[in-house]
């Protein structure tokens, strides 16, 4: 087992919790302004460049449903760490938690048209519920294509 899979960062979009596994985080950055992509959906704000690679900035906010905002002072974009070369724009980061595997309760699912497909499972933080998402899979299914599309033009 890697030694990151049980520690998970904290972050919020929309005064909601969530996290993601550390072995899912390259870096964290401030929000930047990012260049927009033409035929994108509405929820990709556009491309960052980290480090010399050009990320694709997904706002959460917009694709979980929320009310989208301003970006602040506060705003950061967690660069991902996968074959997928996405960054993750959040409210804000609230630290980390070491979890023992049996503090994770299964992901919120309905049936199986009425799910999130992203959301891997959930544990309790002050008694509220904070989500474990898998980066990759935020983009809609139905969006692939685009994001692949990017991909290929790097």
């Amino acid at each position: 087992m890697n030694e990151s899979d049980n520690k998970y960062l904290i972050f919020s979009a929309d005064g909601r919790r969530f996290s993601m596994s550390f072995s899912d985080v390259l870096v964290i950055i401030p929000a930047a302004q990012p260049v927009k992509i033409p035929d994108f959906p509405d929820y990709a704000e556009g491309t960052v460049v980290n480090d010399g690679r050009v990320v694709t900035v997904i706002n959460l906010r917009k694709r979980f449903g929320y009310t989208p905002r301003e970006v602040t002072d506060r705003d950061c974009i967690i660069i991902c760490d996968g074959r997928k070369s996405i960054g993750l724009l959040c409210d804000s980061i609230s630290g980390f938690r070491e979890l023992d595997e049996s503090e994770i309760q299964p992901a919120p699912d309905i049936n199986e048209q009425v799910n999130a497909r992203f959301i891997t499972g959930e544990f309790l933080i002050d008694g509220e519920p904070c989500y474990i998402i898998k980066p990759e899979l935020v983009i809609r299914e139905d969006d692939e294509e685009a994001f692949s599309a990017v991909r290929k033009d790097q």
